[in-house]
Order: structure tokens, then sequence, then C-alpha cells
């Protein structure tokens, strides 16, 4: 039933997008009909230039994906055993997790090159500051009993992290990547239209800026559907490392 209301607004969307289309009320020229943009679509996914763009842009955000993850845990994990070393980071934090991706992709050009560290470094910059910002703000709220209860059973503070802080943070910090991979193909796709030469984000510009709408319109569903599927799969991997707290969940619902 649930998914089944959910392809229901799916069809509801491309109706709505398909009669206005045929209403006139906007040019076809700079709006297509769905169908039009669903028949550049199949044309696209029979090309090999689209299948080469496309993975291209999944190395990418995943590649960066993964060293956000890394680099952003590792700093919440500094930071929950030395609390001065985070207050003296939240300054930078604040300015940097606001910065748009489209930003930096000047200071990155000049410094990095045209090359994938440049691509790297918008994506991390994009991604890591909400696994780092969830991670540390749960690894700093763990139930003081928790606490309590790991030193009466005489755990060191290390014990205490691994063994306690860490494991009650893992929903948060899964809440935290979730959202890095929204961020993360958002620049991803950003970067690529401003300096990249391959990809969705460079076939997209290329696209709107040549008048090809229904390609264009093909690309943006693409990489929608691709960030739904990012999405998913961080749900996978959270049902997969933290299915303890999902049975917890259920048994705190209300009859």
């Amino acid at each position: 039933m649930r998914w089944s209301k959910r392809l229901f607004g799916v069809i509801l969307f491309f109706l709505l997008w398909q009669l206005i289309s045929a209403s006139g009320l906007v040019s076809a020229e700079y709006f297509p009909a769905a169908t039009t943009a669903a028949r550049a679509l199949l044309g696209m996914l029979a090309t090999a230039d689209f299948w080469a763009s496309f993975a291209t842009t999944a190395v990418r955000l995943f590649t960066g994906l993964a060293i956000a993850l890394a680099l952003g845990l590792g700093l919440a994990l500094l930071t929950a055993r030395a609390v001065l070393f985070r207050r003296m980071l939240d300054p930078l934090v604040e300015i940097m997790r606001v910065l748009p991706p489209p930003a930096l992709v000047p200071i990155a050009i000049y410094g990095l090159g045209l090359g994938p560290r440049m691509f790297l470094f918008i994506i991390v910059n994009a991604a890591i500051w909400p696994i780092y910002i969830n991670a540390a703000n749960a690894l700093s709220s763990t139930e003081p009993m928790q606490i309590l209860t790991g030193r009466a059973y005489g755990y060191s503070a290390s014990q205490i992290l691994w063994r306690l802080r860490f494991p009650a943070a893992l929903p948060e910090i899964f809440i935290g990547i979730r959202i890095a991979a929204g961020f993360a193909l958002l620049a991803t796709i950003a970067a690529e239209m401003l300096a990249g030469t391959n990809g969705l984000g460079y076939q997209l510009y290329n696209a709107g800026f040549s008048l090809e709408t229904p390609q264009m319109f093909a690309l943006m569903f693409v990489i929608g559907v691709f960030g739904v599927v990012i999405q998913m799969l961080t749900i996978l991997a959270r049902r997969i490392f933290i299915s303890w707290h999902t049975t917890l969940a259920a048994m705190a619902q209300p009859l």
C-alpha cells in the first residue's frame, strides 16, 4: 500500500507535466512534453557516451563520499576525546558548511587544477560537515547512565567511547551520512557543470545551453533517480549495520 501511494504520486506528477505541456501555456521548445523527454531518455540510454558519463559521475561521488565519511568520523571521534579541540574547530565548521559548492570551484581550480583532485575537494567539502556535525553531536550527548554503567564495570575512556558512545551514536551518524550523500550529489553535478569535461553535470550543461530541452529534462530525471537510489542505499546500509536500533524503535512504538 505504501509503495502504491508513492507510485500514484509519481504517475500524477507526469500526468500534470503532460497536461501543462499540451495546454500550450508554456512553449514546447522550453518545456517539452513528458513523452518527448521519455523518448530522449530512451535514446540516451542506448548510447555508450551516456553510460561513460554516468560512471564518471558515480565514481567521483562515491569516492568523495567515502573520503568525507572517513574524515568526518575521524574528526568527530577526535573531538569526542578532546573537547577543547571541538571548541576550536566549531568556528571553522560554521564557516565551511555554509559555503555553496559552486563558490569553491574557482579556488579549487587555482589551487588543484582541472583534475580529479579538484572534484574530490568540492565533493568532500560538501559532504564532510553533515557527517561530522551529526557524529560529534551524537557522541557528546550519550546518556549519562550509560557512561556511569560503563565506569562501574571498569571500562576505560577508550572502551566507553568504542563500546558505548559510538554504538549509541550510530543512528544519528547515519542521518548525517544520508544528508551528506545528497550534498555530495549536488556538489558533483555543480562541479561538473562549471569545470567538467565529462560526467552527467557536463552533459546537462551542454544540453541546457544548446537548447536541447528534451535531453536536459531527461538528464535531470536521471540525476533525480540517481539521488533516490543513493538514499535507498544509505537506508539499506543503516538497516544492515544498526538493525538492533530498528528493532528497539519498533518495540517502543505504542500498540
